[in-house]
């Protein structure tokens, strides 16, 4: 996976070995997206998704392996607000921290990112664009570990893709 980091703003690129509209399911249908979402060692459930502009999709996300310390048993809640849907090409949504009832937590930072799905012989190109309120908030979620968890998260949709 390809990052680049320019002020506040944060792009992933990588390619999967499957169509686009494969690809763009694994993200937009909850039955889908449970499989995939989250590093490994967490398993995901949903309170909500609603994959429509203005729609929610409210994810916990749970260490279930020992090995990993301190984590296992943790939950990680939040929520992915849909804005701008244009089916197969791209979405936009807003990803904030939350508590398991979905109450936004406030010290936490917030963004809002543009997916991208672009398809060239049978090989799609995820285009991932997220932009924080300033670069403290976007070293935040570096400092927490987020590059190596969304790695591993889009490890595991390629595995599930590539089926």
């Amino acid at each position: 996976m390809k990052h680049t980091i320019q002020g506040k703003k944060l792009t992933l690129e990588r390619d999967f070995s499957a169509p686009r509209q494969k690809v763009w399911n694994a993200f937009t249908q909850q039955e889908l997206f449970v499989k995939w979402w989250g590093p490994r060692g967490w398993e995901t459930e949903v309170k909500e998704f609603n994959f429509v502009e203005g729609g929610v999709n409210h994810y916990g996300m749970k260490c279930v392996d020992k090995n990993q310390g301190e984590w296992f048993g943790q939950y990680s809640w939040g929520k992915m607000i849909f804005s701008n849907i244009q089916p197969i090409d791209s979405f936009e949504y807003q990803d904030v921290f939350s508590d398991e009832d979905g109450k936004v937590d406030s010290k936490l930072p917030t963004s809002n990112t543009k997916i991208e799905f672009v398809e060239k012989g049978g090989v799609t190109k995820i285009i991932s664009i997220t932009e924080f309120a300033d670069e403290e908030s976007l070293k935040t979620v570096i400092d927490m570990g987020m590059l190596p968890g969304i790695t591993e998260t889009w490890d595991r949709l390629d595995e599930m893709v590539s089926e």
